[in-house]
């Protein structure tokens, strides 16, 4: 099992709605429709949000829309928070049943930082990172998803195993 989790975004609908529809940024449309397309594939892969209200949440529960963000907040005040939301321990039980991926900015990151480190989990981000850091683009990060998530299922799938198996001039 995966589990992709990315940070909300300022852009919200102004009524309650699941939070994969709730936060109409780019950064999130372009996360669930990746993760949607893993899912069509048979791909089993769990999205979670870090809302800056809320703490960790599914993307069907149903939340309010709020303005709060953890921009510009220093790294204490990041902490402090994802402490009081109980954030950590959110995703450190996430982190024990699933393999993780985080697609977040840099303040979110600090917010998961010390469990990221402890727990190895992939983080896909334009800024160095502890855990399985693959290097992205402020913009690309959902295609390094894609390619992530795609690479992952062929390994551990039989059908994956099958394939790399074949001689790469093969055709299924």
């Amino acid at each position: 099992m995966y589990a992709v989790v990315t940070n909300c975004t300022r852009e919200k609908l102004d009524f309650a709605s699941p939070a994969r529809d709730l936060y109409r940024g780019p950064s999130v449309q372009r996360v669930v429709k990746v993760v949607d397309e893993a899912r069509s594939q048979g791909v089993p892969v769990s999205l979670y949000i870090i809302s800056a209200r809320y703490g960790l949440v599914g993307e069907h529960d149903v939340l309010e829309p709020y303005d709060e963000t953890l921009s510009g907040r220093s790294h204490e005040e990041i902490k402090r928070w994802a402490h009081a939301v109980g954030l950590h321990t959110a995703l450190r039980r996430l982190a024990e049943r699933s393999t993780v991926i985080l697609v977040v900015t840099k303040a979110y990151y600090i917010a998961v930082e010390d469990v990221a480190c402890q727990y190895d989990v992939y983080v896909l981000a334009p800024f160095r990172a502890c855990g399985r850091w693959i290097k992205t683009g402020n913009f690309d990060r959902h295609i390094a998803l894609r390619k992530l998530l795609k690479s992952l299922w062929s390994s551990a799938s039989p059908e994956g195993t099958r394939r790399r198996r074949r001689g790469s001039g093969d055709r299924e």
